[in-house]
């Protein structure tokens, strides 16, 4: 892909700086190719959660709609929880040796107190955790209930994207959706959720032309 290229050359173009900077380097890459990936409906997660109500499933993406990422979910325990409260204040990653092992949040911004439904909060309590099983099983899974329910085929990781989209198409403000889902920037957050904005801007000119329509006709 055109990405992949550019990563690679910059890669090698630094190698080559470093040992050969008198060579002049003069390259002309690909284009850039805009991806707009499927974001789920807030139908699609509904007719997901109803079908994993009683699996064990339920509770992951149930936080995974609240904007957690997917360490973040794996690290979740009864202690994390204060009433309804959640604090997101760890991940469960691979290290070195292809362990799965407990890190800090992805960076300072990603630990966070986030409110959940109590249900939910007392399923963890019961259980002790959100989630225990295969960490790759948690998409594979999902996939396999898109694919039963027939809907449309998106990552674990974009139901946190879902999550952006409601906020922001609710009035939430930037700032707050920033803490809420534990962007360090807005560069990221505002990219998630930039099809919200471009589907609310196309339903404001259709409003706006109907209205006009309604004078003319």
């Amino acid at each position: 892909s055109p990405k992949t290229v550019r990563n690679y050359h910059g890669f090698i173009s630094a190698i080559l700086g470093t040992y050969k900077p008198e060579m002049n380097i003069s390259t002309t890459l690909p284009q850039k190719r805009k991806e707009e990936s499927y974001i789920p409906t807030t139908e699609d997660v509904r007719k997901i959660l109803e079908h994993e109500r009683d699996t064990i499933f339920y509770v992951p993406y149930v936080l995974a709609c609240h904007g957690l990422r997917r360490g973040e979910i794996l690290a979740v325990e009864s202690s994390d929880l204060d009433g309804d409260v959640l604090h997101v204040n760890k991940s469960l990653a691979l290290d070195q040796d292809g362990k799965w092992v407990h890190k800090s949040t992805k960076t300072t911004a990603s630990t966070r107190d986030i409110i959940i439904p109590m249900d939910v909060a007392d399923m963890i309590r019961k259980q002790g955790f959100a989630y225990r099983g295969s960490p790759c099983y948690l998409s594979e899974h999902l996939n396999n209930v898109q694919r039963e329910l027939g809907i449309p085929r998106f990552s674990l990781h974009k139901l946190r994207h879902y999550f952006a989209s409601v906020m922001s198409a609710s009035g939430v403000a930037d700032v707050d959706i920033m803490a809420l889902g534990g962007w360090e920037t807005d560069y990221v957050m505002k990219n998630v959720y930039r099809h919200s904005m471009i589907e609310q801007e196309a339903k404001r000119k259709r409003d706006a032309m109907s209205k006009l329509q309604s004078f003319i006709f």
